[in-house]
C-alpha cells in the first residue's frame, strides 16, 4: 500500500483577499470546488491545494502553520520574487540557489510562511 498527498488546505481571515492573491499573485488556476467555504486550486500534480474559511479563531493565533512547510514550484521564482517585492511582500528568506532551484520564503497576506522554488 501507497500513500499518497491528496490535499492540502489552509484557513484564511479574508476568502476574497486570498483568493485574488493565490489566483493573480502566485498564479494558481482556480479549480471546482464543491464546498462553500473553501476556494480549491489546480495544482498540476495530482494534488489539491485550497484555502477555507476557519475551523479556530485565527485571530487569536499569532504564528499561524509554525511546524508545517508549504513549498510550491513556479517556471521561474526569480521573476514571483520580484513580484513580491514590488507589490506584496514580506520577504523572509531572500531569493538564494538551493536544492532545488532559486528558492524563497515569504509570508502570505495570512502570516503563512511559503517557500518558493524555481525549475530554473
Amino acid at each position: 500500500m501507497q500513500t499518497n498527498l491528496d490535499f492540502v488546505s489552509i484557513q484564511v481571515l479574508d476568502m476574497k483577499k486570498s483568493e485574488v492573491f493565490y489566483s493573480e499573485v502566485i498564479g494558481f488556476k482556480k479549480g471546482v470546488t464543491p464546498n462553500s467555504h473553501a476556494v480549491v486550486f489546480e495544482t498540476g500534480s495530482g494534488s489539491i491545494f485550497a484555502i477555507r474559511t476557519p475551523l479556530v479563531d485565527l485571530e487569536k493565533i499569532e504564528n499561524r502553520g509554525v511546524g508545517i512547510s508549504l513549498w510550491f514550484r513556479v517556471p521561474d521564482a526569480d521573476v514571483l520574487y520580484e513580484k513580491l517585492l514590488k507589490n506584496e511582500g514580506p520577504i523572509v528568506q531572500p531569493i538564494n540557489d538551493g536544492p532545488f532551484g532559486r528558492v524563497f520564503t515569504f509570508k502570505d497576506p495570512n502570516g503563512y510562511a511559503i517557500t518558493i522554488h524555481g525549475e530554473k
